[in-house]
This record gives structure tokens, sequence and C-alpha cells, in this order.
């Protein structure tokens, strides 16, 4: 059986890797949202003679990850580090509370001293679902999972023009006796092709962000309500991140 001081010899690292991850997963979210954002740009030209045109003016910029990839890798970190707390606190107590939402027993026998440090950690992880990037609401998405599962892509090809510009000549003055005629270049654009763009995203609805908040909630208020009612416990074997990992993404 494990002893209580081989976890705590472990419980510090753990709780600083969850700390680094966390802010690493916050720092992707905000800064660097273009690696949930890809695009596909082909030209399809209108001559047939000039197709060669077509794929050296395609573009491509694939997906690097998506939002439930992300979350995946910090949970990873996240679960090993609330596990371990959970061991550590339940061994020093032998009062326990269920945690409860309408109902259902969400986390068994937890000790007071857990679920006032998963109250605690709770909140920090709220922060970083509260900078989840969402589909930008101006475009329509469908699911497209051929990339990544979670994925999505424009319904509708983005299409513009391409253009090109010709060169004619117009008579701006009939030539008389005295004066030749004055002549002009006149140019134009002409379509000779078009662009059609279509857009890739691992973001997520702002319906499932805000889902996922607001079961954060009920859990946190939840794990409040258990932390009044508990009590005491010996090195307890007791695993919680994979139930609240379970619980956030009940729903999807």
């Amino acid at each position: 059986m494990t002893k209580l001081h081989e976890i705590l010899a472990v419980d510090g690292d753990l709780q600083e890797a969850a700390k680094k991850i966390q802010a690493e997963t916050i720092n992707t979210f905000t800064k660097k949202v273009e690696h949930f954002v890809g695009m596909s740009k082909t030209l399809h030209m209108f001559d047939e003679g000039r197709r060669q045109e077509e794929a050296g003016l395609a573009e491509l910029k694939p997906l690097v990850t998506t939002v439930q990839d992300k979350l995946n890798y910090t949970w990873e970190h996240i679960i090993r580090h609330f596990d371990v707390l959970a061991q550590k606190e339940a061994t020093n107590q032998t009062a326990n509370a269920f945690v409860e939402v309408e109902g259902e027993h969400v986390l068994k026998s937890c000790p007071a001293t857990l679920l006032l440090g998963l109250e605690n950690r709770l909140l920090q992880m709220r922060k970083v679902y509260e900078t989840i990037p969402t589909l930008n609401p101006t475009l329509e998405w469908i699911q497209d999972d051929s990339q990544f599962v979670g994925a999505w892509r424009t319904k509708n090809s983005d299409i513009k023009h391409r253009t090109e510009k010709t060169v004619t000549y117009a008579v701006m003055a009939q030539a008389t006796k005295e004066h030749a005629a004055q002549i002009d270049k006149v140019s134009k654009d002409i379509p000779v092709g078009e662009y059609h763009t279509n857009y890739f995203s691992g973001m997520i609805t702002p319906a499932k962000k805000s889902g996922w908040l607001h079961r954060i909630d009920i859990l946190i208020q939840a794990v409040k309500k258990a932390r009044q009612k508990a009590n005491e416990a010996e090195v307890v074997k007791i695993d919680i991140g994979q139930d609240i990992f379970n619980f956030i993404h009940e729903a999807d």
C-alpha cells in the first residue's frame, strides 16, 4: 500500500506542473488562436487553356490542433494532480461527504480538506474554460472530422474573382482637318477566374462553451455544500480527476 510520505513527495511537483500547463493552455487559447484555424484556397480558371495556373496559386493552411485536443492534453496533467491531492487529503481525514448534484452523487466520500482544495482548483480550471475561443457566429459551420475529431469547416465557400487588367484604345475626339484624332488608353479589370476559400476551425460553439462553464459552476457550488458536511481518514486510494473531466464533458 502507498505510504503518505510517497504522496507528499510528489504532490508539490504535480501541483507546479498543473499550474504551468494551465498557464500554457490559457496562453494558447488567447494568444495562439491561429492554431485552431485552417483554410483551403483554390483557384478555378474560366479559360481551359490556363488551368495550369490553378495549382501554383492554391493555398492550404492545415489545422494545428483543436480545443478538445488541447483540453485532453491539459487534463492529463490535471487529473494526475487531482488524484494525488485526493489521496493525500483522504489520508488526513476520515470524515467525508458526497458531492451531490440534483440527487446524483458526482463524487463519493470526499474529505473536507479535499473539498476545500478542490473548490479552489476548480475555480482555477474555470479560468481555462473562460479563455476557450469559439466559432465565428457570422459564418455557417458544419462538423468535419476529416482532419480532427471536433473540427469544423464553413458550409459555403467564400468566392472572390481573380481579375486581370486589359488595355484597349478609345477615340476620345474624331480627327479634323486641323487636328489628328485623340486616342486614349482604357484599362479594365476583367474576371478570369474565381478563388474559392473554405475555412476550417478547431474551436467550439459558444453554446458548448457556455454549457461547460455552467456545469463547472454547478460543481463548484456542490463542492461548497459538501465541504460544509464533511469531517476525517489512512493512505486511502481515491481517484477523482477522470470523474471531474467526465462530468464537465458529459453533454458532449
